[in-house]
């Protein structure tokens, strides 16, 4: 028996405390709008070390796994197109 899908609003919270804890921010601190390289001045090492973290919660919960490609990464602006994306692929 699989896990229930999480909600959007928990994935939110996974990649807000990703982003906390790589970039040492209150979680509170991140929204929805908040933009990865503008807002938090993430540079690619930071992001690399968000994806890892977002990529270890979130693998147990899927049905195969969970990966952000590389290529997608890049199209990743915000954080809510990283939970939009998360989402579509649990």
């Amino acid at each position: 028996m699989s896990a229930a899908p999480m909600t959007p609003d928990q994935v939110l919270a996974v990649v807000q405390s990703a982003v906390a804890t790589v970039l040492e921010l209150d979680p509170d601190s991140v929204g929805r709008e908040t933009r990865f390289r503008a807002d938090l001045q993430a540079d690619s090492l930071a992001l690399v070390e968000i994806v890892e973290i977002v990529e270890e919660t979130l693998a147990p919960l899927a049905r195969s796994g969970f990966h952000i490609d590389d290529e997608d990464l890049d199209a990743l602006t915000t954080v809510g197109e990283a939970v939009d994306y998360a989402v579509s692929r649990l």
